[in-house]
């Protein structure tokens, strides 16, 4: 009755913004989505061109889908039939991804308030209730999909089901396939964990330091300690120090044992397996490289510019940033931290190695490269927890807060919004009307809002920590 309940309230949400309001420019795409309009028009025309570089072709496949689909059935292919085939596809894809996810908490045996719980966080935020129908020229949302197929079959062992799943993905988002082969490859036996607290060592304040240093060079690479105005520029030189403390703090909380489960690594992992690996990884690599063309369009250091641009801009905006589009997950994190990565260690080499590539693709303000793993997360925290007693009160806070910071009921497309998604002017985009839009950006949110949203950040921690502290207590007392 209860799964019957979220699903129907999570449908009605998102046929409420299907029906709702779109990008108020360039009839409906914005962004890379202007790119992806054009390959829905007309993808079976220009594959045979190889038009598409090979790193466009690694992004095609629900564009391309939708394309051949249309061209089946002798659609037209003009640009509001294509805004609902994509609404279409993207409403298509939520039976699966439901379906997974209430699969994987049949699996783990979760109870009824873990699985609203982990419902809640995983598909109440403002990446599914708001931009996936406002901006629907994406492909964030079928990978995230993916991600939810992948960690189910990945809890189930089905590995043929996994491994299709991924290579599905490799059309949809790069690292899909990968992190599908690391998790079918890779070691799964336990990790070596220190007992109790971790032993003093150097080796957290050696990698700061590389670190801080390897951050300096970026920062040289895209000109930030010569260009913008000095308050800008002291920003920069405070977001340094503070993404170093925060990387400090996660490898101090750290107890894996790092060099013991490297020999354990080196001893289980198996050649034949390493090079069914590599084998898979560049024949897929060779495949894509065959059908795409162009490919003297990309420009390595273009990309690099793209990437890391935008980092650092404000000290740990890209949490602020995370916070706004994925909701409470984030400070949640941040808070089970300690026993989600014992939880991590259990699950094996693997599955830690998909948590490091996740954690530096979380120090970028871009939260859309998170969509593939955030159901990784999700799963993650809730075998956290699943030994905590989760009140009714604490689902409602919860839901509570994520609907609203979902601002799936917050119009967007004010009379500033289409002026300030075609400027590139700083002062445009960071208006407050427009940043309705924006805050849940990390690379485009204004320093008012960063602040806000900062203090908002503290404020979820301090609840989620309290609710922590609440139930040891409990714990406690009950023994």
């Amino acid at each position: 009755m209860q799964r019957s309940i979220f699903i129907s309230v999570l449908l009605a949400i998102v046929i409420f913004q299907i029906l709702g309001e779109k990008v108020p420019i360039h009839e409906g795409a914005y962004g890379d989505g202007l790119f992806y309009r054009e390959v829905a028009v007309s993808f079976l025309d220009q594959i045979e061109d190889e038009s598409y570089n090979i790193i466009q072709i690694q992004r095609l496949l629900p564009f391309a889908m939708v394309n051949m689909i249309f061209s089946l059935f002798g659609f037209d292919h003009d640009y509001d039939s294509l805004m609902s085939g994509m609404l279409i596809f993207h409403f298509l894809m939520l039976t699966p991804g439901i379906y997974w996810y209430f699969s994987l908490g049949k699996k783990m045996r979760l109870r009824s308030s873990l699985i609203f719980l982990g419902f809640v966080l995983l598909f109440v935020n403002f990446a599914i209730l708001k931009e996936t129908w406002y901006n629907p020229f994406s492909t964030d949302f079928t990978g995230l999909i993916l991600g939810i197929g992948q960690v189910n079959y990945f809890v189930r062992h089905e590995r043929q089901k996994l491994f299709l799943v991924s290579i599905i993905g490799g059309f949809v988002s790069p690292t899909l396939l990968l992190t599908g082969l690391i998790l079918i490859f890779l070691p799964s036996d336990f990790m070596q964990m220190h007992e109790g607290e971790r032993p003093k060592s150097l080796f957290p304040v050696l990698a700061s330091a590389v670190l801080l240093f390897l951050l300096i060079m970026v920062s040289a690479f895209t000109g930030r300690f010569a260009t913008g105005e000095t308050w800008d520029i002291v920003l920069h030189k405070l977001s340094l120090l503070a993404m170093v403390a925060f990387v400090f703090v996660f490898m101090f909380k750290n107890t894996i044992q790092w060099k013991e489960s490297w020999q354990l690594f080196r001893k289980k992992l198996k050649s034949q397996k390493a090079i069914r690996l590599m084998t898979i990884l560049l024949a897929f690599v060779f495949i894509v490289f065959l059908l795409s063309g162009s490919n003297q369009n990309i420009h390595i250091e273009s990309l690099a510019q793209a990437y890391f641009g935008d980092m650092l801009r404000y000290p740990l905006d890209f949490l602020v940033g995370h916070l706004l589009y994925f909701g409470f997950l984030i400070p949640l994190s941040l808070v089970f931290f300690p026993r989600m990565i014992k939880e991590m260690a259990k699950l094996g080499m693997g599955f830690t190695v998909l948590c490091l590539i996740f954690f530096v693709l979380l120090l970028n303000p871009e939260s859309r490269l998170l969509m593939p793993f955030i159901p990784f997360l999700v799963f993650l925290l809730l075998k956290a927890v699943r030994t905590y007693r989760i009140l009714d009160k604490d689902l409602y806070v919860v839901g509570g807060l994520n609907i609203l910071l979902s601002t799936f009921w917050l119009p967007l497309n004010v009379n500033e919004m289409s002026a300030s998604l075609m400027s590139v002017q700083k002062e445009v985009i960071n208006a407050f009307p427009a940043q309705r839009y924006w805050m849940h950006f990390g690379d485009m949110m204004s320093f008012p809002v960063y602040f806000v949203g900062g203090i908002l950040f503290c404020l979820l921690v301090y609840v989620a920590y309290r609710g922590k502290s609440r139930y040891i207590r409990l714990r406690k007392e009950e023994s």
